[in-house]
């Protein structure tokens, strides 16, 4: 899919950049299509241009936004993880992982089931 984008964008520059050549010739001049041609001929390298840009553009989506749940489906980890159960500071309860949101300070915060406390998540170091 990529190549064709590719192929069609660059015939659109190459039919944009004629539409520019021939706002230059007499005739066009002289006929008062000097603007016109070089307006096509913009707007087709322009268009040749987005979907080049929209064809090999990389394919985001894995990264966490912030406000959102913060679960399966989020950020990869870098190694090994050992899943261990979290644990509401206040009540001792159990907290479901699905609750826990991005703040836009880059920290994530979970609140609790059972006694509806706020708490942190803090990452211990990797060292």
């Amino acid at each position: 899919m990529k190549i064709m984008a590719t192929l069609v964008s660059a015939f659109l520059w190459l039919l944009g950049g004629i539409f520019v050549l021939a706002a230059a010739h007499p005739d066009a001049v002289a006929q008062h299509k000097v603007l016109p041609r070089l307006v096509v001929g913009g707007l087709l390298i322009l268009a040749g241009f987005v979907l080049v840009v929209l064809a090999w553009r990389p394919k985001g989506g894995t990264s966490l936004k912030e406000g959102t749940p913060a679960g399966p489906g989020g950020q990869e980890p870098p190694g090994q993880l050992s899943l261990k159960p979290i644990v509401c500071p206040h009540c001792g309860g159990q907290v479901d992982a699905s609750t826990a949101t991005l703040n836009p300070e880059g920290t994530l915060t979970v609140t609790c089931g059972y006694c509806k406390g706020t708490f942190l998540i803090q990452e211990e170091p990797k060292w």
